[in-house]
């Protein structure tokens, strides 16, 4: 029972049913709320709000309104965090970490 079979009225276009397993293992599925990834950071939760805003990219909300973080977000916030540590402002921490994300992902010539 991994996908989703369409049946009458369904689209062909929705995305397969994911296993736990499979979400697990997805870098980019957000699962854990503002409490546990504040405990993973070893920050309270008002300092990974900062962080969240400092780093630019909004962190999902899959239900309920609530916020959840993906382990690619907890790179990104770690990353932020290091940089604060640095004395580096809100406004260039963003800018530092969009760079440093055009260099990872650009085109090797």
């Amino acid at each position: 029972m991994t996908t989703r079979r369409p049946g009458p009225g369904v689209s062909d276009t929705e995305p397969p049913v994911r296993t736990w397993r499979q979400r697990i293992d997805d870098p980019d599925e957000p699962l854990y709320t503002s409490a546990v990834a504040a405990d993973l950071l070893g920050v309270d939760v008002q300092t990974l709000r900062r962080l969240e805003t400092a780093t630019g990219a909004p962190s999902g909300r899959p239900s309920g309104n609530q916020r959840r973080y993906s382990r690619t977000d907890l790179e990104r916030l770690e990353r932020a965090a290091q940089l604060r540590a640095d004395g580096i402002s809100g406004r260039a921490v963003e800018h530092i970490l969009d760079l440093e994300r055009q260099i990872t992902t650009a085109p090797r010539e």
